[in-house]
């Protein structure tokens, strides 16, 4: 069903105009609070979609609980078209670590397209005597347990990216979760851990400071301002963690609704002043039609479930 649904969004782009009137605003939800890197993706994106659609698009926040808040609440909103939420990675992960969680994907949700990436950096205090990520591996072989690595917050896609990583490269670290990136990195600043996996955005100016180092970026590919930092696979083969960011409408929005809005969102990321505005926070503007998107969530999803269990890891939520 789910799979169907996203197909009738895709086939109705081309028979109804990208632009048509409508007198509600269209909702985006997001579960983070004012100010993060979520938050200013999802206001670039909505300032963009305003203009294509001709019509108001507000940006919502109710964070907390990882973004499971927001989810809950867009799951239960009004099946009409207008509410949606910017969902990111960590959304698939959720319900596999807090048993808590009402909403399901892809149960609850109908994909509305995928919106990009926000690329993460593994980073080393600046007097690390690490100065490529195979040093860094190196040393933790050497030492099993000793080194550290930091995320922001036990379950997150940071996190599971940490234990990915000593999966594929065969070393043990000791996770330290904190609460959000900046923490994170600061930590990493002040030497309280040895590494840091955290976004691009939030590790650039105290990279920039020579507080820390970053060795890697964990995208498949190297970050565009940052070509002289090469991938985790580079060192790692195999390994890719990519954070994605997504549109979602609550289970049963018709799809008259939302086929205007993937029109105008597969518009407006292909610009190049929001292509722009997306690598200067870090993240890449890359828009998948609501089929690819409900195909990658099943993947994804299974493959941190794979991880969760490779990993042994045990949530007391």
């Amino acid at each position: 069903m789910f799979k169907k649904m996203a197909l009738a969004v895709v086939l109705s782009v081309g028979s109804i105009a990208p632009v048509f009137a409508q007198t509600a605003p269209l909702k985006i939800v997001v579960g983070f609070a004012p100010g993060g890197g979520v938050d200013a993706l999802a206001r670039i994106t909505a300032r963009q979609l305003e203009k294509t659609l001709k019509r108001s698009v507000v940006v919502e926040n109710k964070s907390g609980a990882g973004g499971t808040i927001a989810a809950d609440y867009v799951a239960n909103s009004a099946r009409d078209g207008n509410t949606l939420l910017l969902g990111d990675s960590s959304l698939l992960i959720a319900p596999h670590i807090y048993p808590t969680v009402a909403y399901k994907l892809p149960g609850s949700f109908e994909p509305v397209g995928m919106v990009g990436q926000a690329d993460l950096a593994i980073a080393v205090p600046g007097s690390s005597p690490a100065k490529t990520l195979a040093d860094f591996l190196a040393m933790a072989k050497k030492e099993p347990g000793k080194y550290s690595f930091a995320s922001v917050g036990v379950g997150s896609i940071h996190h599971l990216a940490g234990e990915l990583l000593e999966l594929k490269a065969g070393v043990k670290l000791l996770h330290v979760p904190y609460r959000g990136g900046s923490k994170a990195n600061q930590a990493v600043a002040a030497g309280e851990v040895s590494m840091s996996i955290a976004s691009i955005a939030s590790a650039k100016g105290l990279a920039q400071a020579g507080k820390i180092r970053i060795l890697a970026v964990l995208s498949a590919k190297r970050f565009p301002t940052l070509p002289n930092i090469p991938t985790v696979a580079e060192t790692v083969p195999g390994y890719d963690v990519t954070p994605s960011l997504f549109l979602l409408a609550p289970k049963g929005a018709p799809a008259s609704a939302l086929a205007p809005v993937t029109a105008a969102l597969k518009h407006v990321l292909r610009e190049k002043a929001v292509q722009d505005a997306f690598i200067v926070q870090g993240s890449v503007a890359q828009y998948r039609d609501p089929v690819w998107q409900a195909d990658w969530m099943h993947r994804e999803e299974a493959r941190w479930v794979d991880v969760i269990k490779q990993a042994h890891l045990k949530f007391n939520n």
